[in-house]
């Protein structure tokens, strides 16, 4: 017979047994005493595992880098939201790209923050050679993960990608087991880990916990997904799937464009819905969209308006034809989303 703490009754034991239960008074007097887990960023809770995840080519890894790099620099917001990040150090681990091609790609990142910045924060920023396996698939291999993380002590480790640590996270038993690795490695690093995750082609759909491969085991492991996606008309956009430890009621998505430095650029809050029905042409003309998407990304640079002959140079011949250029800009001006005056047109939202 053993009592609640698995030491048998009436026995001495020379060794100390663990503490399975405590009042509630007890426990909350310990986490009093403990560091109250900061939000990193977002819904991004110090100490919780989640993923970014979305269809190829959206972004996802970029985002990952600038945040990192955000962080690592001591910066006090990315895309207009908040960092608070107690510990600056970010570890890369990438599976799937080769360092040279990785490597020119952040060179072109951190020139452009160095150049406001300065580059000491580089220190701060690890990430890995080619002598990490490219696939995660042993025991030893998970062993080695943590190690790493452990000889770096890293607030924050980005994981490059999911689909190289669990090749059939489709199957519950194996999405489940994958689950467990990925928590305890958080667990016994006493770090925060984000993982890269991909979608299958979406073909229009909005992002949603239901995209995730492997979605019914993993998102409820999950701490926190963030959703990057692009839509058939080429916008990208960031979207928060859920939160567990923060308020996921935003209703809006945050378009944005990619520099040629490799930064994320916000653009603006939209409606998810109102984004993806304008990719399709039964409810909205996707020329259309183009062109109002064109206005909007000269928003920043002061530019008025734009003439007959700037939009012609712009679209004609590669995007659309002359006859599609001025059907579509003919229905904007109708449906009020451009004015034109004289040679010159205006957006007016």
């Amino acid at each position: 017979m053993t009592n609640i703490n698995n030491t048998p009754i009436g026995a001495s034991s020379q060794t100390t047994t663990p503490t399975y239960t405590l009042a509630l008074n007890e426990m909350i007097a310990r986490v009093e005493n403990e560091p109250t887990p900061q939000f990193i960023y977002s819904g991004i809770k110090e100490g919780s595992v989640g993923i970014v995840v979305g269809p190829s080519k959206s972004g996802k890894t970029m985002f990952c880098e600038n945040l990192g790099m955000s962080i690592a620099a001591g910066l006090s917001g990315y895309l207009g939201m908040p960092i608070n990040a107690t510990n600056p150090k970010v570890l890369v681990l990438s599976f799937e790209e080769y360092y040279t091609n990785r490597t020119v790609r952040n060179k072109r990142q951190a020139d452009a923050l160095a150049a406001v910045h300065g580059n000491a924060w580089m220190m701060n920023y690890i990430v890995a050679t080619e002598a990490l396996p490219q696939y995660i698939s042993t025991d030893s291999d998970w062993k080695l993960l943590a190690d790493i993380i452990n000889s770096y002590n890293p607030g924050v480790v980005i994981l490059d990608s999911v689909t190289r640590m669990c090749k059939a996270i489709e199957e519950s038993v194996v999405a489940q087991e994958f689950m467990r690795k990925l928590r305890h490695l958080g667990a016994t690093t006493s770090t925060t880990i984000l993982a890269i995750h991909h979608t299958h082609k979406l073909f229009g759909q909005a992002l949603s916990i239901d995209n995730i491969a492997g979605s019914r085991v993993v998102s409820q492991e999950l701490d926190f997904a963030i959703g990057i996606n692009r839509t058939l008309t080429g916008q990208r956009y960031i979207k928060d799937i859920a939160f567990r430890y923060a308020r996921n009621d935003k209703e809006t998505v945050t378009t944005f464009s990619i520099d040629e430095q490799c930064w994320l650029n916000a653009i603006r809050e939209e409606s998810e819905v109102a984004l993806l029905a304008g990719q399709d042409g039964r409810r909205d003309d996707s020329n259309g969209n183009k062109i109002l998407a064109y206005f909007r990304s000269l928003v920043d640079s002061n530019q008025e308006g734009l003439t007959t002959s700037a939009l012609e140079s712009y679209f004609i011949p590669a995007q659309m034809s002359r006859g599609t250029l001025f059907n579509q800009l003919r229905k904007l001006v109708t449906s009020g989303k451009l004015t034109k005056e004289g040679d010159q047109y205006k957006l007016n939202d």
